[in-house]
């Protein structure tokens, strides 16, 4: 389903099919500033704040929040902003509520930050923060990600459970605020949501699964849980 369908009719008229693109692009473009030899330099994190009426906020929330969108919004950035690289983009966090006056607005804000609670396992009680100047997190069974030993993990998940991989998931940054991705550990990894919905990132149409604070991680040898990873904003 593309913008228009999604939008029209629902919100006012000043916001159609182009026009939320192009503002929330243009909000990103404004806050560029510029260092040496002229490199635009983008805020870490920005804020997108949508304000539409009444009956459009359920729409427009499920509709920023398709990767899609986002992926969108970076191709007009990157367009306007030619020599950025694609690591220089922000993390987009979007925000939609109800409003007489439709708008849109972009700020600076400052990097959510994340940890993550070992529940089980040779390490459990273990709470383990991630860096907020990173934009992936690498989880497995040791100080490495795999059997090469060449990359590190940068969450140590355990030391001796086996059903557990040394290359077992990925953790992104996203306009959601995390997105979970199953490496090595496959189907044996299922992320439960607080109202009990459960979900495998390996079965995912795109492969991965947006996590937020209070969301569990599951990792199973196929059969039972043997350990599990709590989401927390810290």
């Amino acid at each position: 389903m593309g913008v228009k369908e999604l939008i029209g009719g629902v919100i006012h008229e000043e916001l159609g099919q182009p026009d939320l693109l192009r503002r929330v692009s243009e909000g990103i473009v404004a806050l560029a500033r510029h260092a040496d030899r002229g490199l635009p330099v983008l805020p870490r994190e920005v804020e997108v704040r949508i304000r539409v009426g009444e009956g459009g906020v359920q729409v427009i929330e499920r509709f920023v929040q398709d990767p899609a969108f986002d992926r969108e919004v970076e191709a007009r950035v990157l367009n306007e902003l030619v020599r950025l690289r694609p690591d220089g983009l922000p993390v987009r966090r979007y925000v939609v509520e109800a409003s007489d006056k439709t708008s849109v607005e972009v700020r600076e804000t400052p990097m959510r930050r994340f940890r993550l609670r070992i529940e089980g396992g040779d390490r459990d009680g273990r709470v383990l923060a991630l860096p907020a100047n990173r934009r992936q997190y690498l989880l497995g069974r040791t100080d490495w990600h795999g059997e090469e030993m060449q990359v590190a993990n940068d969450v140590v998940l355990c030391e001796g459970e086996r059903a557990v991989s040394r290359r077992a998931a990925r953790l992104h940054r996203s306009a959601a605020g995390l997105e979970l991705e199953s490496l090595d550990q496959r189907e044996a990894m299922i992320v439960e949501r607080a109202d009990g919905e459960r979900l495998r990132p390996a079965l995912s149409a795109s492969g991965r699964v947006p996590l937020q604070p209070g969301d569990r991680i599951e990792f199973t040898d196929g059969k039972r849980t043997v350990l599990t990873v709590l989401v927390e904003e810290a």
